[in-house]
Formats: C-alpha cells, sequence, structure tokens
C-alpha cells in the first residue's frame, strides 16, 4: 500500500484525518475538503476515488505506522521485558505522532462498508497479534504474571494505550516519551511478576 501514499495523497489524509476526527466522518464534505486543500471539488477527485476510500486509506496507513513503529523497536531486542518497553514506547509515539488518523481509524472504522471494515480488522487484528506475541514470550520467560492469558493482557495493554488519544495534549505536562514511561509503569506494576523488575522504577515492579 505504501504506492498509495505519496506526497500529494499526505496532504489530503492529514486534513481529512482533522476533519473526520473534529466533525465526524458523516458529517464531513467533500467541498470542506477541498476548501481545506485549497482545491477546487472537482480537482479533489484526481487524489482520491471517494471519501470512503479516503477514511480506508488512513484506517490503513495508521495501523500501518503503528505497527512498523512497533516492528523495529523490538527487532534484535532480546530481553522480554525490554521488548515490552519498546513495544509500549513505540507504539504511544507513534500513535500521537498519528494522532488525528489513529483516532480516525478507532472511531470511524464502522463507516466503512463491509469490504474494507473486514480488510482493516484484519489488519488491526495483525497487529494485536504482534502484541500477544512478545507478550507471550514475556510470560514464558516468567517475567509478566501467567494467571492471565496474553490475549487478556494484550488487550488491557492495548486499551490502556490507544485511549490516550482522547486526552493527550501535546506541549502539557506529559510528553509522549513520557507518557509511555507512565505506561510502561502502570502496566508492569500489574502484569509484571518482579523476577526483572528495574531498580529505578521504569516500569518494573517492587
Amino acid at each position: 500500500m505504501a504506492e498509495r501514499f505519496d506526497s500529494t495523497s499526505a496532504r489530503l489524509h492529514a486534513a481529512a484525518a482533522g476533519l473526520f476526527w473534529n466533525k465526524g466522518y458523516a458529517a464531513t464534505t467533500t467541498r470542506e475538503l477541498a476548501a481545506v486543500l485549497g482545491l477546487q471539488k472537482a480537482s479533489l477527485y484526481h487524489h482520491m476515488e471517494s471519501k470512503e476510500e479516503l477514511l480506508y486509506d488512513i484506517c490503513v496507513e495508521s495501523l500501518g505506522n503503528i505497527r512498523s513503529a512497533v516492528e523495529a523497536a523490538v527487532e534484535g531486542v532480546e530481553d522480554p521485558l525490554e521488548r515490552v518497553r519498546a513495544l509500549i514506547r513505540a507504539h504511544v509515539v507513534s500513535m500521537l505522532m498519528d494522532k488525528e488518523k489513529h483516532a480516525t481509524m478507532l472511531t470511524e472504522m464502522r463507516s466503512l462498508s463491509e469490504k474494507r471494515r473486514r480488510e482493516v480488522i484484519r489488519l488491526r487484528d495483525e497487529y494485536e497479534r504482534l502484541v500477544r506475541s512478545v507478550l507471550a514470550e514475556a510470560q514464558e520467560a516468567g517475567v509478566l504474571r501467567d494467571d492471565l492469558s496474553a490475549k487478556q493482557l494484550a488487550l488491557c495493554l492495548l486499551n490502556l494505550m490507544n485511549w490516550a488519544i482522547f486526552w493527550f495534549r501535546s506541549g502539557e505536562e506529559l510528553s509522549p516519551e513520557r507518557l509511555a514511561e507512565v505506561f510502561t509503569t502502570l502496566f508492569l506494576e500489574g502484569a509484571g511478576t518482579g523476577g526483572e523488575a528495574s531498580p529505578e522504577g521504569r516500569g518494573g515492579t517492587r
């Protein structure tokens, strides 16, 4: 899908995500999109087939970006607990850098046609399996509790991280990096076993 997201598309996706997030997908018109980009409405269709295709592309792009960030962050990290920390940091920072796109994916995916919605759900589920595999490895290493399944832990962690989009404001008390540290501490204080806890409290249990 990378070829779909050229420099022209990037401006369109950013503008659309902002409108979809602030006004809602259904309430946003193509006329408004064209106005934000300084284009005539007819010219807009040189860059997209339909408003729904635009929403679909934003959802795919959001999930692709966050998955790529997490895969790069955990690659080559052998310590299971450090892999969890790297996952949380990469997810939170990538999510908040793409806040409006990720929020649009989470809240407006239901507006897609059935076929496109199924495809986005498939991509979402693939990413969830990646998260689950990192947590399962940490469970096997004895550094995460095993009275809950890796799937349950993954759903709890994703819920903790994803819904920061509704209240996080850049430039305020927490940076994305600092928020990731806070989430790491909260998750590992509840889910960790303490076997490999950080003495500085960077997310380990005591």
